[in-house]
């Protein structure tokens, strides 16, 4: 078996590349969020000042059989290696994913660092998936078990209006501001401290993260590489009578699977807890999310098991629960 790092430039390969990503990502899960090839070819074709990507893939008689994608935070957390690995459905305990995982730790300890990074999607009741039985039998240690939830909105839409009538008196004092892809020039900076404040006020469990450095650079960064994408952003916040920025949610739908969107980070500032924002912000931007994108019939989100408050929030908008989506991590060893 040879494994090897990829060019995201050779079109065939990377192709190739997001197809058996794609179809692994689909075994036995109906809700699946893989992202679009317009999406993954821009995303991992264009610059990122934040992450640098190493794409490694098994071969085998000229036929790939396996993928894992490693992202190396560049601006924070450098002491860690983010990775998703996926075998070839038919090709699955063949040791491909083994043989890869090795490599991968070689490219980490290369770039000096000390621990990775997995997702992995399991059943709610059940047996554990074989991703989960893979990462553990490899060392890997659950940190932070997530719900994926997935909200129709279609169905729920009727409660809005009851439920931002019950928590408006709750935050009189607070405005709500809207945006659509780029972020106002009057609240960048108050935007850039609740994305560093997310690792630190997050319930994170057992996660060894450090706080996200963000900056005017990185913002415009990350729009841009949205935009080549094809992803747009929706996002509210909610601003303090002192101008401060307390809270913010966000909801990104790409262009090209604009049925359903992602939910992004939600978070309200300690200071600012107990006047219902985050239920508020969420149903402001849901109306927004619907008005710029009819289409949009669900929105999926991913809320730590430990998060109490926000999993109030969300049984309230009615998001079900489908599976759980646990956050792995292990130190490196070669």
């Amino acid at each position: 078996m040879d494994i090897r790092e990829i060019d995201p430039c050779d079109e065939a390969l990377l192709r190739r590349f997001w197809e058996i990503g794609k179809a692994a990502d689909e075994v036995d899960r109906p809700w699946s969020t893989y992202w679009p090839w317009p999406s993954a070819q821009a995303a991992l074709t264009g610059p990122n000042e934040s992450r640098k990507a190493v794409l490694l893939a098994a071969f085998e008689a000229g036929a790939m059989l396996g993928i894992a994608e490693i992202s190396l935070p560049l601006m924070d957390n450098t002491f860690a290696g983010y990775v998703e690995l996926f075998v070839a459905p038919d090709r699955v305990r063949h040791g491909v994913g083994s043989a890869l995982l090795d490599v991968t730790r070689q490219v980490l300890a290369a770039h000096d660092r000390r621990l990775m990074m997995a997702e992995v999607s399991t059943p709610v009741d059940g047996p554990r998936s074989p991703g989960m039985w893979f990462a553990e039998r490899h060392g890997l240690k659950a940190a932070l078990t997530n719900e994926h939830r997935v909200l129709d909105l279609l169905a729920t839409e009727d409660r809005w209006p009851a439920l931002a009538a019950e928590v408006a008196p709750h935050h009189a004092d607070y405005r709500f501001v809207t945006w659509r892809d780029v972020v106002p020039e009057e609240l960048l900076d108050g935007y850039c401290a609740l994305q560093h404040a997310f690792n630190e006020e997050a319930p994170a469990g057992d996660l060894d993260v450090e706080a996200e450095h963000w900056d005017e650079a990185r913002v415009r960064g990350k729009e841009e590489r949205f935009r080549r994408a094809g992803r747009h952003e929706t996002c509210t916040v909610a601003v303090a009578p002192d101008g401060t920025v307390a809270g913010l949610t966000e909801v990104m739908v790409s262009t090209h699977s604009s049925e359903h969107g992602m939910q992004g980070g939600t978070l309200v500032l300690r200071g600012h807890r107990g006047h219902r924002l985050g239920l508020a912000l969420k149903l402001a931007n849901q109306r927004a999310v619907r008005d710029r994108f009819p289409e949009c019939a669900a929105i999926h989100t991913w809320n730590a098991d430990v998060n109490a408050a926000m999993n109030v929030i969300n049984n309230q908008l009615g998001f079900e629960t489908v599976e759980l989506l646990v956050e792995m991590q292990g130190e490196v060893r070669t």
